[in-house]
């Protein structure tokens, strides 16, 4: 008799065994059945490398444990489980575990538990000449770094191509308006960073169709509306003032002033226009409250004359406010657009010229070219022929991934005896910047008849697995009772779901677990940095007798909050590791130092001549205007305020010109671990590679989003990682 398919979908917060009913599902399967190849018709994918790599380890060491035949004395609690479960004898569980693991060894390139970048390649490669791509295109992993090259090459064609010139031109003046550097190219990079997205990639490829002569058109027309506008404005401003004055209504006699300083600010303030309901104006005349109780009769019946004419001004104003309001919106992202059209035909160029294809684009390209065409001429062309399916991080997979793979399963379930297994927590849902969306799961994990929440045909299951094995039974009450307080919080209901009564963790009896929570006072900038490296360091010097350091670990929501603490803690003794916030380049002193051997390697390079300004400026306290600075010693050969002087530099070796810069510019007034490694990398490159600048500023280019402060991981030392770094680790502390 045939088995019916099944579609289950695991709820699995942190620490409930996820891993473990992954293992144990992937085993029934496989052990169920008398054929010790039928691994080959199991697809499981997950988010990592890491990941797919600890799942497989696990599936072969429990096979290898039960093919022993200590397995028939002493049972593991995975073999209890699968034996109760699949209802079959220790004896055929035991033999049926030898000849699968033997088939899987034998043929391991069948043994499909893999990352879904890796599957969607799979895929890409097998229709490569349908896709219109070369049989034998390579895929290039590091994206940054062809992003990087492709925003280069835009950069170079400055000066040829003259419309590309015209957009870049006002890019920078645009950025030097918002009192940015004039330096784009860090700019452009981080605009590029949008082509890595799908949610984003689609609507790019649209902009591929515009010329660019195009934006430069649609910007004079809106700088021309936006002129009309404002002369509306401009004229419905002073009609007001003029209503008021004709009627001898003094301003202070308006409730708060404020229908005059509402007509003031359309004639020179648009920046404090503003139509909220909820306060200001617009709440004063749904409510009709014009004037204060206590004035006179008099001053009443001459605002109630005029009231009916300014509430119709104000209506109009707010009219064209709102078309003057979208029209800024479109004109202040005209020039980025272009630039970003400009980058993406930079990057196809590349591409093509290279026969390189980016990961970021596979699931477009599926999605454009495969999602019509019959599962059966799928499966024939990649050479499998799944009917069980296993999804992991279902909450970190992209909406675009996800209904790519809905034809392939669809087709698997409607099948006697198959499976679609998805497990997942919204709550974790970290990843959205590779389009992921955490309500894709969150209706995937709740009943439901909209495609939206079963877009296949059988029924669904759904498992909650919500014992937390992991942590102490005090640290999971904390995250249960935070999570219902800040649900309340939410605006959807929806979102409030997720953290509330079906997500709550159960707790074993495992105790001792400690929360503190502290708050600092409401600090600025630089202050509020200092006072979170100061309470991280207090707690760290609280604790180091109960725990070593290496069991200590730091989070931090951001990069450059980790780079902050970690030199905080590095400058007071406190050893540590972070490969992610240590990077050399994430320290300004270094930075001005690479800047300066650019410069003096090659005096023509004003962009490091003026990033050289900007750090001297912003770090020796200077009095003058900024821009008055820039414009004065951008053109002199002697700007350098200290005693530098360029003819001692010339005559030293590399490492101790280095010195030299660190030394006159006082940089190393206090200790600096960056400056520190810095100075260790440049020493071992004179010694081992080359003793010229323009060589070391080269390998400086290649290697500085890999250059750190190194710690080894066995050292006992604290730990300092973002909260998407610390994704699926545990540490004591």
């Amino acid at each position: 008799m045939q088995q019916s398919s099944t579609f289950h979908v695991y709820n699995a917060s942190a620490g409930s065994g996820k891993t473990f009913t992954l293992v144990k599902e992937y085993l029934k399967i496989v052990l169920k059945t008398a054929d010790p190849n039928y691994f080959r018709h199991i697809l499981a994918v997950t988010f990592t490398n890491k990941a797919a790599a600890e799942m497989k380890e696990r599936v072969i060491a429990n096979l290898r444990t039960f093919s022993k035949s200590e397995i028939l004395q002493q049972k593991t609690d995975m073999f209890l489980l699968i034996e109760n479960e699949l209802n079959i004898t220790e004896i055929i569980i035991h033999q049926r575990a030898a000849k699968v693991l033997k088939s899987i060894l034998n043929n391991y390139a069948a043994f499909n538990i893999t990352t879904i970048d890796s599957f969607t390649h799979r895929l890409i490669r097998s229709f490569a000449l349908d896709l219109g791509l070369s049989i034998n295109f390579e895929v290039e992993m590091d994206a940054k770094s062809l992003l990087n090259e492709a925003v280069d090459a835009l950069l170079s064609k400055m000066g040829e191509d003259e419309t590309l010139t015209k957009i870049l031109i006002e890019f920078s003046l645009d950025k030097t308006n918002e009192d940015k550097s004039w330096d784009i190219s860090r700019e452009l990079r981080e605009i590029a960073q949008l082509l890595l997205n799908e949610s984003d990639r689609l609507h790019v490829e649209h902009l591929n169709e515009k010329p660019l002569t195009e934006y430069l058109d649609l910007k004079q027309k809106l700088i021309k509306n936006q002129k009309v506008f404002e002369r509306e404005l401009d004229k419905i401003g002073k009609k007001g003032l003029e209503i008021i004055e004709n009627a001898k209504v003094d301003h202070k006699d308006f409730y708060y002033t404020q229908f005059p300083k509402h007509f003031q600010n359309l004639i020179n303030n648009l920046e404090s226009v503003s139509y909220d309901p909820d306060k200001g104006l617009a709440k004063s005349i749904i409510a009709n409250t014009f004037y204060t109780k206590n004035k006179s009769e008099n001053v009443k019946a001459s605002i109630d004359a005029i009231i009916d004419r300014l509430i119709g001004l104000y209506s109009n104003s707010e009219i064209i406010f709102k078309q003057y309001t979208l029209n800024k919106l479109f004109l202040t992202s005209l020039v980025p657009l272009a630039v970003l059209s400009s980058i993406n035909k930079s990057l196809d160029e590349l591409k093509e010229e290279n026969n390189i294809r980016l990961n970021a684009e596979f699931n477009q390209l599926i999605s454009k070219n495969l999602q019509q065409q019959p599962a059966a001429y799928i499966y024939e062309r990649i050479g499998e022929r799944f009917k069980h399916y296993f999804i992991d991080e279902m909450q970190d997979t992209s909406q675009l991934q996800w209904q790519n793979l809905i034809p392939l399963i669809n087709n698997a379930l409607s099948q006697e005896g198959t499976s679609l297994l998805l497990v997942g927590d919204t709550k974790q849902s970290i990843y959205r910047w590779r389009g992921s969306e955490p309500e894709q799961f969150s209706k995937l994990s709740y009943d439901g008849n909209t495609p939206e929440h079963n877009p296949f045909y059988i029924p669904k299951g759904i498992v909650p697995l919500d014992t937390n094995y992991r942590s102490y039974t005090e640290v999971i009450d904390f995250n249960n009772k935070f999570f219902q307080h800040v649900a309340g919080f939410f605006n959807k209901q929806e979102y409030a779901d997720i953290y509330t009564n079906e997500n709550q963790q159960r707790f074993t009896k495992k105790e001792g677990g400690y929360v503190q929570l502290s708050f600092l006072d409401d600090l600025n900038g630089e202050e509020k940095e200092e006072a979170y490296a100061e309470k991280v360091l207090e707690l760290v010097n609280m604790i180091e007798d109960q725990f070593n350091l290496n069991e200590i670990c730091i989070l931090t929501r951001t990069r450059k909050q980790g780079v902050a603490i970690a030199d905080f803690l590095s400058n007071n003794g406190i050893t540590i590791i972070s490969s992610e916030t240590l990077l050399l380049q994430n320290s300004e002193k270094v930075i001005f130092i690479i800047n300066l051997l650019k410069y003096l390697q090659n005096k023509q390079h004003k962009e490091a001549k003026f990033n050289v300004l900007y750090y001297l400026y912003d770090h020796f306290n200077l009095t003058d205007d900024k821009h008055d600075f820039l414009k004065k010693y951008l053109d002199k050969k002697d700007f350098y305020i200290t005693d530098f002087k360029e003819d001692t530099f010339y005559s030293l070796s590399l490492y101790e010109s280095v010195e030299y810069i660190i030394r006159t510019f006082n940089l190393n007034i206090s200790a600096d671990a960056y400056l520190q490694f810095f100075l260790d990398e440049v020493l071992q490159f004179s010694q081992q590679k080359a003793t010229d600048i323009a060589a070391f500023l080269e390998y400086w280019d290649e290697k500085k989003d890999t250059l750190s402060i190194v710690v080894p991981e066995e050292k006992n030392a604290v730990r300092i990682m973002t909260i998407h770094k610390s994704k699926g680790l545990e540490f004591p502390v």
